[in-house]
């Protein structure tokens, strides 16, 4: 994202903006799929009914944040702390080297009544 805010070739543009989109895809398919994994039917749909309206509710404050910060210093600039601030926050949550997160120790629910 921080490179829109430099590069003007319409095709580097486009081919930036599909990465872009693809990464968010990746997160949000990744995210369900790991809550899905990592939770007993039981309290998925009570953590997934919290986290869904948590992420689109970022939607609102971004939408009324934007003007201001493109006033202040510009799209280019917005494009540039935008991105920066996400690069910044995935690499807070990086894990060190080996470290995994623990599998689920949930059996399917075939297996239950056997």
């Amino acid at each position: 994202m921080p490179l829109l805010a430099v590069i003007h070739w319409t095709p580097a543009v486009i081919f930036l903006v599909s990465l872009t989109g693809t990464g968010a895809l990746l997160v949000e398919i990744l995210t369900e799929t790991w809550l899905q994994r990592a939770l007993d039917e039981e309290v998925f749909g009570r953590a997934y009914g919290l986290a869904a309206p948590a992420s689109y509710g970022g939607i609102v404050p971004g939408s009324l944040l934007a003007p201001a910060l493109i006033r202040g210093v510009g799209v280019a600039g917005a494009l540039i702390v935008v991105g920066g601030a996400v690069t910044a926050y995935a690499v807070t949550l990086l894990r060190p080297a080996g470290t995994t997160v623990p599998a689920p120790s949930r059996q399917p629910a075939a297996e239950l009544g056997t």
